[in-house]
């Protein structure tokens, strides 16, 4: 996992009256805007190394994407449902707050297609030689296998310089193989193969076949999953963060403007209605791109500015639903290959029922159904009231789910505006040359490093580090 994960990373003084109170102090070493996990980990690493800090948050609580939600004895992940084996950023914190992480339980992976239901990773892989054959999906685990230890860059630019799409239809990989991983990643990136760089894909298509040195292998059915969270979600992680973190982080504090002062910067914020400054020597902001743009707009260079403007973001929404019987439990995630707008289906009462067995037999359950957009063109699912997101849930899960109407006792929606920032072709080139045009304002996200939960930590400790260095 490790080694495919770091694929991607070679190439690459006053204020209102009204706030005294709220205001401990006017000026900070370090302003942090935003506390996803990428401003969070820019922030502990900075609180680590001792420096004066504050992180203006615009919501009531820190997390971003990672949040959790609890019904009855079980809890439930609104967004990020799992990791990779950490490492990095992400490890670090992790050790140093003591997290205790777990593998999720095998059958980690499922798979619905055409009526029926195939569990566990070998399982979908007969489907796939069988749907396939044998000679073409050899042909796409060569091709996987070389693509995913190259080390040249100039092989790297290549991958980034052409879409997902263009690269299996270059390489002639047979249909079936190239939906299943449309599916992916759509459920993955919000995007499917034609919007995402054929260098974003690899590392995860690649997770797939970790370890795997030969054809018979991979229908070998696995005792690890290499796949890990926390017992009570990965917003675990985020909410011991920012426990540590303290007063350090000021909540319900939208930023409206970065601005240059003299040799420090003005970061202007809303504070529960009240406008209001502080002074910093450094800024770093963990905002999706667009917020970015907007409110660092005053101190952005018109080349920052254009690289900017060229990220895309998806949306996603996630349904949880409520039932006193099973929706689904045969693995943790079922992918639906022949759905519309469902790409996966989580038993998110999976992992705490294998580490806790005074829940085995509890009998209350909860699904959690992920909405997809077709593409990072479509922005629909923001317009969607939430009948008639229910109505996508009943519709598209009837066959899997015989009465699912009758099944679903309560639900939970979450909308994500600003799930996944879009890797499109040349991004990791344009992000390569916008992280090293910085100094004294500097970027951390996922959009900045990987679209995953593991680079957002990565890019945020990398920020800090930046920083703290210039």
């Amino acid at each position: 996992m490790n080694v495919t994960r770091m694929l991607v990373g070679i190439i690459v003084g006053a204020i209102s009256v009204s706030n005294i109170a709220y205001a401990e102090q006017l000026e900070y070493d370090y302003v942090i805007v935003g506390s996803g996990a990428a401003g969070l980990s820019a922030a502990y690493t900075l609180y680590e190394s001792e420096k004066k800090i504050i992180v203006l948050e615009k919501s009531n609580r820190s997390g971003g994407i990672a949040e959790n939600g609890r019904k009855g004895k079980f809890h439930y992940a609104k967004g990020t449902e799992y990791l990779g084996e950490p490492h990095g950023a992400l490890r670090k914190v992790i050790n140093k707050l003591n997290i205790p992480m777990v593998e999720i339980p095998t059958p980690m992976d499922a798979s619905y297609y055409e009526g029926k239901m195939h569990i566990g990773s070998n399982k979908i892989a007969k489907l796939t030689v069988e749907i396939s054959g044998k000679k073409s999906f050899r042909h796409f685990l060569r091709l996987l296998k070389t693509a995913a230890t190259t080390q040249s860059k100039a092989d790297l630019l290549k991958l980034d310089n052409i879409t997902a799409k263009q690269w299996l239809d270059d390489n002639n990989i047979e249909p079936f193989i190239q939906h299943r991983y449309d599916i992916m990643s759509r459920g993955l990136f919000g995007a499917n193969l034609s919007d995402i760089s054929a260098l974003s894909l690899i590392p995860e298509v690649a997770f797939d076949y970790v370890g795997v040195s030969s054809f018979d292998e991979i229908f070998e059915p696995s005792e690890n999953s290499e796949s890990w969270t926390a017992v009570n979600g990965i917003a675990s992680i985020t909410n011991a963060i920012a426990a540590e973190l303290g007063g350090s982080i000021k909540y319900d504090s939208r930023v409206t403007n970065v601005a240059k002062m003299g040799t420090k910067y003005k970061v202007s914020f809303n504070h529960l209605g009240n406008e209001s400054f502080i002074i910093a020597n450094k800024v770093i902001l963990a905002t999706p791109s667009p917020v970015t743009e907007w409110i660092a707009k005053d101190v952005l260079t018109p080349y920052q500015k254009k690289l900017l403007a060229q990220i895309e973001y998806a949306q996603y929404v996630t349904v949880a639903l409520f039932s006193e019987s099973p929706i689904f439990d045969k693995a943790f995630d079922l992918a639906i290959l022949d759905g519309d707008i469902i790409t996966d289906l989580y038993d998110s009462t999976w992992v705490e029922r294998h580490y806790d067995s005074n829940l085995k037999n509890v009998n209350q359950y909860i699904a959690s159904a992920y909405l997809a957009p077709k593409g990072a063109s479509d922005k629909s699912l923001m317009t969607y009231s939430d009948e008639q997101i229910i109505g996508i849930v009943n519709k598209e899960l009837a066959t899997i789910v015989p009465d699912i109407k009758n099944k679903i006792s309560g639900y939970d929606i979450k909308r994500f505006k600003y799930a996944y920032p879009v890797m499109s072709v040349g991004s990791y080139s344009r992000l390569e040359a916008l992280r090293n045009s910085f100094k004294g304002v500097y970027l951390a996200g996922d959009y900045m490093k990987y679209p995953t939960f593991e680079a957002a930590f990565d890019s945020g400790a990398e920020a800090a580090r930046k920083a703290m260095n210039e």
